[in-house]
Order: structure tokens, then C-alpha cells, then sequence
């Protein structure tokens, strides 16, 4: 049997039970800049900045936006932050969710306090969640097409194919009427991981393939390993895109980690030195980058329905772009790069211009389907037609537009005639010209702008070809299935 206490030890126990709850009850107490952290940020990073308020920093907040300050210090009562968080408010926050009274009442204790600001715990907070990942064996007959590019002088198409790099020579066919062969010559290998993003640079001589925490750099004399540039640091996540710059002594390339945080980093081609340049350049995964023609700005776009514009020199915004509704996959420069066209998940091809940000036309195609790609170059007949008109007014009245689009219904199109219009609606702010499906989702693409030939990949494998006039011309198979097949054929011999 337990020996009984004594009654005299009693409340000393009980003293320090009651202390030991009200620790505890204190560390499981809601921290404001947690809350802040989970619930509010990523509408307020210098990307989105919902309401012109952004919440990097007490004086951020002390600052506000377009209702005036968010905080009063010292008074949460007049804090219009506060007064947001409850249900009935008709800016209600968060949007999508309803924080706890405890989470609320954390936030009311802090502003009252004089909203204290804790500089290194803000950042810590905010740093990407890393993972030590150990790479697996990808299954063999997963062979999905990721990524495609196509040397500047038309000679070689690459293919990220499941974790390797596809080259094909495309032999001009002796008959100019007649499309090229295409011959595999080479299988890169080097990632373990899939081949997220291709990139050739502007002289044909370099090809970047990007995957998981590494890039790779190619010869294309000898398509030999020039550097490979790999790790966690600084390196976080997937090479989700790569563009060389003008010069071609640097790429830039997209590093995502999924609804976290999409960083860009600088490659130095001579060193292979990486640095990064926009520590959270998005607040999710970014799909595309992109070079104007002058090779002075480029074009990010993204999961977090934005796509960014930033100087190439500065790595500063210049103008950001925001209608889309769902992710951003794919972004196209006008020729002139006065505008540019962008789409994705929400299945809208959108045109912008460049310097103001102003939408000036939306359509999308007569298949639904998210787009998967885009390019924009000008269409050959109508520019010798408004070259050759005398008329004035007629000659500025030819559009020489010409944007291509892949869709994940297989189904890709050809738009002319793009019509500008004011405001937000959904136009017919184009003319379709649809190519002959794939019949299977289609990935990626890659556009040759002389020939006018559409390429693009799809999750089996296999890499479609399309000519200028829409028809589906060749097929190219993975190089395992066109083995299995000619066994086959063989057999049937």
C-alpha cells in the first residue's frame, strides 16, 4: 500500500502543479508571428501585395495599405488588421479560412504590447522547409516528356525524356517540299531525377538541362558533360525553367519548391558559379522564364496565378501581371517585345503590354484544356501582304500576329488576326486555326519560327510533329519503344 503525504506537503504540490500548467499553457500559446507567417503572407509578399500592403516588417504594417495602417501600436481595438479577422467583416481574413479566438486574441495581446518584432525569427519563419531526399530508381517504362528545346539554327532537338536527354538531328530532306528525318544521336545522361527544363543558348554551342537540386551544362560539338552544378544549397528544390542570357554567359534558372517558394538563381557559364538573384521571386513553383528579343528583361511565370517581369541587368521588377485564375505555365514575347502573351491552367491565352501591364486581349482555344505552351513569331503570308499593299491605311490594318498554343487535350492551335480590346471580358480576340490532334495530353513544346514546325512531348513518351499548315507529319518514339516495335516487326516476318 502507498504511503500517504503528509498533509502539510499538500499545497506545495498543488503549487507546483498550477505552475507547471501555466507553463505550459504559456508555450502552447499562439506565437503572433507564426500566425501571421501561415495565414497572411502569401498575399502580401512584394509579388502580390493584395490591398498595397505588404507584411515583411513591423513598419510594413505600422505603414499599411490602401485602407491605411493595419496596426496601431499599442492599440489592436484601432487596428484594422484586428478587425478583419472576424467573421462578419466584409473584408474578412484570411479569405479562405477563420483564424481561432486564441489566435486572435494572440494577435490583439501582441499589438497591445507594441507589436514587438523579432527580425531573425521572422526570417527563419519564412525560409523554405528543406528535406534531405534520397533519390529512387525511376520505373523504366515511365518515360514522360518534360521538357523540349530546339537549337537556334534548327539543327538539334532535345528532349528530356524521364531522366535523360534525347538529341535528335534533324536532316533536311533533299526535297524541300518534303519534311526532315529525324535521327537520335545521342542519350545524355547525368540526372537521376527527371529532366525538368531545357535550354539551348543563342549561339547553338551550349545546351542547360535542369532537374532535381542540379543543372548541367553541354557541349554541343560533342554533346559531352561541360560542368555540372548541383546541391541543396543553393539549390532547393526542381530546375522548373532555364534561359541563357543574350550574351550567353550566364543562365538564369528557376529553383521550385512546390506552395513554398520559387527562387532565381544566376549561373556564371565560365565557373559555374551559382548566385542567386531573387531570393522569392514567386510564392510557389515557377514554369516558365523567358528572354524579350532584346535580351534586356525577362518573364517569370507561375503557380501563384502571376507572371513577373524584372530587369535583366538589376533582377528588379519592372511590371507584374495579374488576371490569370488558375497557374501560370507558359509566356511568349511578341516579336517586337512590346507585348507578351501568356496562359495556363485557367485555359485563357492572355496579351499584356509590356511597359504599362495593361491587358489588351483574351481568348482561348475551341478545346478546353489547360495550355501547356505558347510561342509568337509573325505570320509569313500576311507580312509579305502588307508589305506588297500601297494602301496605307490597309497596310496598318494586316495583322502579322501569329501565336501557337499546345493544350493538355492534345489538341494544339494556331491564333491570327488578334483583335485588341478594352477591359477584363473574354473575347473572341482571335482567329483558330486548329491542328490535327495528338489524341493523347501533350506536355511541353518547342517551335521552330524559319520552318514554322510545332514539337511537342507528351507523359508516354512520345514527341509529336506538326507543319506549318497543322498536320501531324511524324511521331517520334521513345528509343525503347521503337526497339520493342521493330522486335515485333520482326516476329510478324
Amino acid at each position: 500500500m502507498a504511503a500517504l503525504l503528509p498533509v502539510k506537503n499538500i499545497p506545495s504540490i498543488v503549487a507546483i502543479s498550477m505552475a507547471s500548467f501555466l507553463s505550459a499553457v504559456a508555450a502552447e500559446a499562439p506565437d503572433p508571428l507564426e500566425i501571421l507567417q501561415e495565414n497572411c503572407v502569401r498575399c502580401h509578399t512584394p509579388a502580390k501585395r493584395k490591398g498595397d500592403l505588404l507584411m515583411d516588417s513591423r513598419e510594413s504594417l505600422v505603414k499599411g495599405g490602401d485602407t491605411g495602417a493595419a496596426i496601431v501600436s499599442g492599440k489592436s481595438g484601432e487596428s484594422y488588421l484586428i478587425e478583419t479577422l472576424f467573421p462578419d467583416h466584409d473584408s474578412h481574413m484570411p479569405p479562405k479560412g477563420q483564424l481561432e479566438p486564441p489566435e486572435i486574441a494572440a494577435l490583439e495581446e501582441w499589438i497591445d504590447a507594441g507589436a514587438p518584432w523579432d527580425e531573425a525569427k521572422w526570417k527563419l519563419l519564412n525560409e523554405p522547409k528543406i528535406a534531405d531526399v534520397k533519390l529512387s530508381a525511376i520505373p523504366t517504362n515511365y518515360l514522360p516528356v518534360l521538357a523540349l528545346a530546339l537549337s537556334p539554327d534548327g539543327k538539334w532537338l532535345a528532349a528530356g525524356r524521364a531522366n535523360a536527354v534525347d538529341v535528335y538531328e534533324i536532316v533536311p530532306n533533299e526535297d524541300p517540299k518534303k519534311i526532315p528525318t529525324f535521327e537520335l544521336r545521342k542519350s545524355l545522361t547525368g540526372h537521376l531525377d527527371l529532366v525538368q527544363s531545357l535550354a539551348f543558348s543563342n549561339d547553338g554551342k551550349r545546351l542547360a538541362s535542369g532537374g532535381f537540386r542540379k543543372m548541367i551544362l553541354w557541349k554541343s560539338a560533342d554533346w559531352s558533360q561541360e560542368k555540372i552544378v548541383e546541391n541543396k544549397d543553393p539549390f532547393r528544390g526542381r530546375i522548373t525553367a532555364l534561359a541563357f542570357s543574350k550574351d550567353g554567359k550566364s543562365v538564369i534558372a528557376a529553383d521550385s519548391l512546390p506552395a513554398q517558394v520559387g527562387k532565381i538563381h544566376s549561373v556564371d557559364v565560365a565557373s559555374g558559379k551559382v548566385k542567386t538573384v531573387v531570393d522569392s521571386a514567386h510564392d510557389d513553383s515557377i514554369f516558365d522564364l523567358e528572354f524579350n528579343p532584346d535580351g534586356s528583361q525577362f518573364a517569370s511565370a507561375s503557380a501563384d496565378k502571376l507572371v513577373i517581369i524584372r530587369n535583366a541587368k538589376t533582377f528588379k521588377p519592372t511590371i507584374t501581371l495579374e488576371g490569370h485564375t488558375g497557374y501560370v505555365i507558359a509566356t511568349a514575347f511578341g516579336p517586337e517585345g512590346k507585348r507578351i502573351a501568356t496562359a495556363g491552367d485557367d485555359e485563357a491565352i492572355k496579351v499584356w503590354e509590356v511597359k504599362t501591364g495593361k491587358q489588351v486581349s483574351s481568348f482561348s482555344t475551341k478545346s478546353s484544356g489547360p495550355v501547356n505552351g505558347l510561342a509568337w513569331t509573325i505570320d509569313p503570308g500576311k507580312t509579305k501582304s502588307k508589305a506588297d499593299e500601297k494602301d496605307e491605311k490597309k497596310k496598318e490594318a494586316i495583322n502579322t500576329d501569329r501565336i501557337v498554343a499546345i493544350n493538355q487535350l492534345g489538341k494544339p492551335g494556331t491564333f491570327t488576326d488578334l483583335v485588341e480590346h478594352e477591359g477584363e471580358q473574354r473575347s473572341t480576340g482571335a482567329r483558330e486555326k486548329a491542328h490535327i490532334s495528338a489524341e493523347e495530353p501533350l506536355t511541353v513544346m518547342a517551335y521552330d519560327k524559319s520552318s514554322l514546325m510545332l514539337f511537342s512531348g507528351t507523359e508516354s513518351g512520345r514527341i509529336f510533329i506538326w507543319d506549318k499548315d497543322g498536320k501531324r507529319v511524324q511521331q517520334l518514339e521513345p528509343p525503347m519503344m521503337e526497339v520493342a516495335n521493330k522486335n515485333k516487326e520482326e516476329e510478324k516476318k
